[in-house]
């Protein structure tokens, strides 16, 4: 080295003792760009793509702010974890670790080391095409960072030592009896995620995964973003395949993509062209009380947090029945006092959960819920179906309800299709047994859908407390055959079994302007009403004059089904093979 080149690292700080780093050495990388390399097995210690480092806990000493770390292929996996810094891109060579075989840029933590998780992110870091298995925690893990980029992985095996992570709260799940409860008083713990981001104190948080395989543990979540304390942000969760995760021994709960905001979290989730399948335990088939409560997307505002989500273009899917009869395939729902949670699901399909498929829930008390369903396939449950004692988890395509004190839950359905499920098509509720007073409002609209096939009430709305307000209506949509299982079957069924302030239920010709137009043939019976009043005119019966003898029944309300269409409106379907 020249004298002049001498004084010129010196004074730039990047000339240590026994140590030319930046790509001063012969064989570096370019000092300007200073990039590292890694490689499992290799005894050289200038971290050159010629010469890499052997070990994480080399390069991280190494490596500064703004650096990039290489992992070059090897047979097997670096070990020990890492901690990156600030702006650093760690990513493995070669090509994409999802396709390539055995040899793969690879990373664990089998030590207790930073609790065991294989990479620890910071502020705008990148973590790109690895291979991270068996880590006795997370693969992939950050806390109040902003900018980080998780893509292109490969993660399997988290948490191997069955660790902690996230808490779904305590709360009281519902009975068929009116105001009683069961306390669910330690909530639902799950495992820690193969990819997890923790925020308590964070404003303005932003996060992206895309594009991961996450498969193949035993004890952990497959992605979870947890928001809370004032932390604020955005999770951007987009083409993610996430398979084959078990529910551990110990906990109650396995979730492929986790959301949640707890305390005054503001947290906005964008899910979008994600995949999950072969959720839960092969055991679960032979357990279907027992068995594991494994959901696809689970979305979760607690206390005085603000969740919102959009979820497109997603698949779940379960084709063996894995899971328990709390198995689902998205779950939405509020804990606590005053949550906010607002979901937009579009262009997406959910088929075969025990449980119910899709679930809109308010179980805690003052929480405002909005769940808009477009161009929605939610079928082919696998349940039980009516369990009687029960008002959730019977295998509905779709259920949204409350059961706390002062809830409103607003649900809107479009150009979706319901079908084939162990109990009702869509499922409308609300039994207060979280604080006391009403439910606050019930409102749903449904348009353009298909809501057929299913044994239990196609369309179902039963208060079993006192409910303040209660608006459905129902427009363009096939809700014939209905199948012959539990208390009230019909193509449409509504029944007050407590006490409703204010209601309108308008299936045709009422004040909320549907123009009818709705299919009501082949159910056991095609309306049932109890104690509502529904208007339920310009709807195609079967035949050109309206119902048949014995096809409807009111008690204590009144159905009105006059004006009725003289030709079918709905397309001719076969029943589901």
């Amino acid at each position: 080295m020249s004298a002049r080149r001498f004084r010129a690292a010196v004074a730039t700080g990047i000339l240590t003792t026994g140590l030319l780093v930046g790509g001063w050495t012969s064989g570096s990388a370019d000092a300007a760009t200073r990039t590292w390399y890694v490689k499992a097995g290799a005894t050289t210690t200038t971290g050159s793509a010629a010469r890499p480092f052997g070990s994480l806990t080399q390069v991280e000493r190494a490596s500064r702010a703004g650096d990039t770390i290489v992992v070059l292929p090897a047979p097997r996996a670096l070990d020990g974890g890492i901690r990156l810094k600030t702006g650093q891109t760690l990513r493995g060579s070669g090509p994409s670790v999802r396709t390539a075989g055995a040899t793969a840029p690879r990373l664990t933590n089998t030590t207790t080391r930073l609790s065991g998780d294989a990479v620890r992110v910071a502020d705008g870091t990148t973590v790109t095409n690895l291979r991270i298995t068996d880590a006795r925690r997370g693969a992939v893990y950050g806390v109040n960072v902003s900018g980080v980029r998780i893509a292109g992985n490969d993660v399997s095996g988290q948490n191997a030592d069955c660790i902690d992570g996230y808490l779904i709260p305590p709360f009281m799940a519902p009975t068929n009896l009116p105001g009683v409860g069961i306390p669910i008083s330690h909530g639902l713990q799950n495992g820690w995620a193969g990819i997890m981001i923790d925020a308590s104190t964070r404003r303005g948080l932003a996060v992206t995964v895309t594009g991961n395989l996450v498969h193949d543990s035993t004890c952990g979540d497959g992605i979870d973003v947890r928001l809370s304390g004032t932390a604020t942000g955005t999770a951007t969760i987009t083409d993610n395949e996430i398979r084959s995760l078990r529910q551990g021994k110990g906990f109650e709960s396995v979730l492929a993509i986790g959301l949640q905001a707890r305390d005054s979290a503001r947290v906005r989730g964008l899910v979008h062209r994600n995949s999950q399948a072969l959720l839960g335990n092969p055991d679960d088939l032979n357990l279907a009380v027992a068995g594991a409560d494994s959901e696809g997307v689970f979305l979760n505002a607690v206390g005085a947090a603000h969740l919102t989500a959009t979820v497109t273009h997603n698949t779940y899917t379960n084709v063996h029945g894995w899971g328990g009869f709390s198995a689902n395939g998205l779950e939405a729902v509020t804990m606590g006092s005053g949550a906010r949670l607002d979901v937009l699901v579009q262009d997406s399909s959910f088929s075969g959960s025990p449980g119910d498929v899709i679930e809109h829930g308010g179980l805690g008390t003052d929480a405002v819920m909005t769940m808009t369903l477009e161009r929605v396939v939610a079928e082919r449950s696998t349940g039980i179906g009516n369990t009687v004692l029960l008002p959730f988890n019977n295998g509905d395509c779709v259920l949204a309800g409350s059961l706390g004190a002062r809830n409103t839950i607003r649900l809107a359905v479009r150009d979706s299709v319901l079908r084939g499920c162990a109990n009702n098509g869509l499922s409308l509720g609300s039994n207060v047994v979280n604080g006391t007073g009403p439910t606050t409002e019930i409102t749903a609209t449904i348009d353009d859908s298909t809501i057929t096939d299913n044994r239990g009430s196609n369309i179902g709305v039963r208060n079993f407390t006192a409910l303040d307000k209660l608006s459905v209506r129902v427009q363009r949509t096939d809700i014939s055959r209905a199948g012959s299982i539990g208390s009230g079957v019909a193509d449409f069924s509504a029944e007050d079994l407590g006490s409703t302030k204010s209601h309108v239920i308008d299936i045709g010709g009422g004040p909320l302007g549907s123009v009818g137009h709705n299919c009501l043939v082949g159910g056991l019976l095609a309306a049932d009403v109890v104690r509502y009043d529904v208007s339920a005119r310009h709807n195609w019966w079967g035949q050109p004059n309206g119902p048949g003898l014995l096809r409807t029944l009111a008690l204590g309300g009144v159905l009105d089904t006059t004006s009725p269409v003289t030709s079918s409106p709905c397309a001719d379907q076969s029943r589901l093979p």
